[in-house]
């Protein structure tokens, strides 16, 4: 099982390896008694299924906040803009990701025109939650832990389409939840909201003003930051602090540069005003954070 390290690109696409090569799919854990870090804000082009094993998890996306509690699931449609935090200190989640053309690779099939093509439109993307109260949501669970369970097991022959047959006995179901009660998100929300969060990744070491980002995405101050905090749930500058101690959190673990150097690297004024951010989002100083997980 791989412990989950999100990586993303410079498009904030998060990256996931896969169980074996050449085969889209994806399987991690995301354990927040080992690392309480939220996963932050990234998109990538897989379908998404998580299901919490332990604890609560908080998982956001665009305009949307999900609470999902032990053995319940939560299904998210590729390119959708998403994070997930802790609900409680022991609090963990599986996750597989899924590329679309391991369900169906030609669209010119019927299977991609009736069971992909409704979830890839451009219009509309889907969300979902799932448990084992329905018969499509047990069959979706039981899936999921087929799939877990032969993940661990890379010398049983034949394992990947052993995975591929799991999840294609399963989508049908997918596609019945999300007619029946799948909460669609607007794709140009979506896509305004990553625009915003890429350009808060290029320049969160510079000053940025609100007039700044509301100009990149066409919108007047007032609107982008309404827009902003129904997204995510929070005020565009609380977001890009969280985002800035979470870079400086890197900078501290990975390299020997000085505090002062760090906090100018990472969009703060002064080593003070940076310090006095880092142990109220943190609770401990830059330092103590050093010491206690610095790997360089």
């Amino acid at each position: 099982m791989i412990v989950n390290q999100l990586k993303t690109l410079d498009s904030k696409e998060g990256i996931m390896e896969r169980i074996s090569s050449g085969f889209p799919l994806s399987v991690y854990q995301t354990d927040f008694s080992l690392s309480p870090a939220p996963v932050p804000w990234h998109w990538h082009e897989d379908f998404q299924l998580c299901l919490v094993n332990r604890g609560a998890v908080r998982f956001h996306v665009v305009h949307q906040s999900c609470l999902l509690t032990e053995n319940t699931g939560l299904f998210i449609n590729c390119r959708l803009a998403h994070m997930a935090e802790a609900e409680s200190p022991d609090a963990s989640y599986y996750g597989i990701n899924v590329h679309p053309d391991l369900i169906c690779p030609r669209p010119d099939s019927r299977v991609y025109q009736q069971m992909l093509l409704p979830l890839l439109q451009l219009s509309t993307s889907s969300v979902f939650l799932f448990n084992k109260s329905t018969p499509d949501g047990l069959r979706l669970t039981e899936a999921f832990s087929r799939i877990l369970e032969l993940s661990e097991q890379p010398e049983i022959p034949g394992r990947e389409l052993l995975i591929q047959s799991a999840l294609l006995g399963a989508w049908p179901g997918v596609f019945n939840i999300v007619r029946g009660s799948g909460k669609n998100v607007s794709a140009s929300e979506n896509q305004r909201l990553k625009e915003i969060l890429l350009y808060l990744d290029a320049h969160y070491p510079e000053k940025i003003t609100l007039e700044a980002v509301a100009s990149h995405i066409h919108l007047s101050p007032g609107e982008c930051s309404r827009f902003f905090r129904r997204a995510t749930g929070l005020t565009l500058f609380s977001y890009l602090l969280q985002y800035r101690i979470r870079q400086s959190g890197k900078l501290l673990c990975r390299t020997d540069l000085s505090i002062a150097q760090i906090a100018l690297e990472c969009g703060f004024s002064s080593q003070s005003y940076f310090t006095a951010c880092f142990r109220k989002l943190e609770g401990c100083t830059p330092q103590q954070y050093r010491h206690r997980y610095q790997t360089c």
